[in-house]
């Protein structure tokens, strides 16, 4: 009777103490991503105010370029405000160990993603740009400016994607030893400790 009281309350104060350092890292977790969220739209906001106001004071190919820049970022704001409001509403109690890893997870295969969708977009931007070089082309301006401004977004969101992902992904190593703690084997799955 004793090693069985001895055991369950091994493991109640291990389930303590991995939940608590769970919700340590969920919640540095997701102030990384309100972080991250909070860069994409502040560059979001500041491409809108900026291509609403100068493409109006702006003609041709540099009226096209800002246009396009303040259409990017709309798109571009929804989507840094989608992710800050899941960064600011998720509870990190309320995560379990699997919920956790696959939000990570998720997470990082997204940036990911979106950073070989970044590339395409400067490829984009650059044809628009050698599209415009043709003598039949209706109108060159409109091209190159888009194209411009097509590989200035493409390029930022680059630089955001990647550094946004190196950002969260050393959540991974928040997690003392919780992961490493974990065995499986042929008797089964056990915890272990290290004191």
């Amino acid at each position: 009777m004793h090693r069985f009281t001895l055991t369950f309350t091994l493991l109640c104060f291990s389930a303590l103490l991995y939940g608590q350092t769970l919700t340590d890292f969920n919640q540095t977790r997701l102030d990384r991503q309100r972080n991250a969220m909070l860069v994409l739209g502040t560059w979001a906001v500041g491409n809108i105010a900026a291509g609403a106001i100068l493409q109006g004071q702006r003609t041709g190919e540099d009226q096209y370029f800002h246009r396009m820049n303040a259409y990017w970022n709309g798109i571009n704001l929804v989507l840094a405000g989608s992710g800050l409001y899941t960064a600011l509403t998720t509870d990190p109690s309320g995560l379990d160990f699997a919920e956790t890893l696959r939000q990570q997870g998720r997470l990082e295969k997204i940036l990911l993603f979106n950073a070989g969708l970044d590339v395409g977009y400067v490829l984009g931007g650059a044809y628009l740009m050698e599209r415009a070089k043709r003598p039949d082309q209706e109108n060159p301006e409109r091209l190159r400016g888009f194209g411009k401004s097509i590989i200035l977004q493409g390029a930022f969101l680059f630089a955001f994607d990647l550094g946004a992902y190196f950002y969260v992904h050393q959540d991974f190593d928040l997690l003392p030893g919780v992961i490493g703690s974990v065995r499986v084997g042929a008797e089964g799955i056990g915890l272990t400790w290290r004191f």
